[in-house]
């Protein structure tokens, strides 16, 4: 037993000395979130340990040099082994989107690396590629690891536009059958043209699919001074994941409105549970800016005990996500 320890041993050290070292160098084409650089380059350096090659962050025997490039939905992962200033070792691997975009990466630097050993030793360096479904069937959870987690793209719009803005019907019941009283305290239902300011975050979880986190308020400046606000937490639905993408969206929430129609003060300002619905299309999808054009609807119930009294406006906005 002890002779055997001692050959393992001897074969852990030269294989020790095989070891090329690596330095992983800062992606390049990862900007399409504020940590995925980090994420990326964390992804890469998980890959070159798993090769049995030394990570280090300076001097060197290779480095290893990421980019990604995006080529309509996919994402292209290009990764080149240079030494002494050449490139000696090429991977590429393509992602369909960002959802299996580690697992294009790890295979990309394996195979960049994979002729490390023959470089290094007259043995040659076998590359083994574990797959999701491998994984399931040796019962190790790949969401457990850092690698195999999806970064989320974050953004934040800010955008404006124009509203219709709608309140509603309000008799006075204290005026009973004095007509002088009904024409001066009682409402007819209003329809406004006001201005609508967007502010939304926007956490794409999945290539089609984001959490979204909606704020729209709507000024109005006409025969009276109207204010409503809406803010909704819901979600998004993507068409596609192309630079041009249509969406459906629609949230719950609570909303505020000022309305001087209203003599009553209980009347003039509300706050009550709100609910709204959007749709647009995204310009640039796939960039770190980019341009949406949305239509959305916003209706708020004054108090909570009844779905009768309700204001409402629809908008159309331009906005800036970033």
């Amino acid at each position: 037993m002890k002779k055997k320890n001692l050959v393992l041993a001897i074969l852990s050290l030269v294989a020790f000395s095989f070891a090329a070292k690596v330095q992983v160098l800062p992606p390049s084409g990862a900007e399409f979130a504020t940590d995925a650089p980090n994420m990326v380059q964390s992804i890469v350096r998980a890959a070159v340990g798993q090769t049995g090659n030394t990570l280090v962050e300076s001097g060197a025997d290779v480095q290893l040099r990421t980019t990604l490039m995006t080529m309509g939905s996919s994402i292209i992962v290009v990764c080149e082994q240079v030494k002494d200033g050449a490139v000696v070792g090429t991977g590429k691997e393509k992602a369909s989107s960002i959802e299996n975009l580690d697992v294009a990466i790890e295979i990309a630097t394996k195979q960049a690396l994979a002729n490390l050993a023959t470089n290094e030793s007259a043995e040659p360096q076998v590359v083994y590629v574990d797959s999701p479904e491998r994984s399931r069937d040796s019962g190790e959870d790949p969401n457990d690891k850092f690698a195999h987690k999806r970064p989320t793209r974050n953004y934040a719009s800010y955008g404006l536009g124009m509203a219709m803005w709608h309140n509603y019907n309000y008799t006075d019941a204290s005026c009973k059958n004095d007509a002088k009283c009904h024409k001066v305290n009682d409402v007819d239902r209003s329809w406004e043209k006001a201005f609508v300011f967007h502010y939304a975050r926007i956490f794409e979880t999945a290539p089609q699919g984001a959490i979204t986190i909606v704020n729209n308020m709507d000024i109005t400046f006409s025969d009276g001074w109207e204010w409503h606000e809406a803010f909704l937490i819901g979600g998004r639905f993507f068409f596609s994941t192309g630079m041009l993408t249509p969406y459906l969206g629609a949230g719950l929430g609570l909303g505020v409105q000022v309305d001087d129609h209203y003599n009553d003060r209980d009347e003039y300002f509300a706050v009550g549970l709100a609910c709204g619905t959007e749709a647009g299309i995204i310009f640039f999808r796939n960039s770190s800016v980019q341009l949406e054009l949305g239509f959305a609807w916003d209706a708020l119930w004054d108090g909570f005990d009844s779905i009768k009294r309700r204001f409402g406006a629809g908008s159309v906005y331009i906005a800036i996500n970033y």
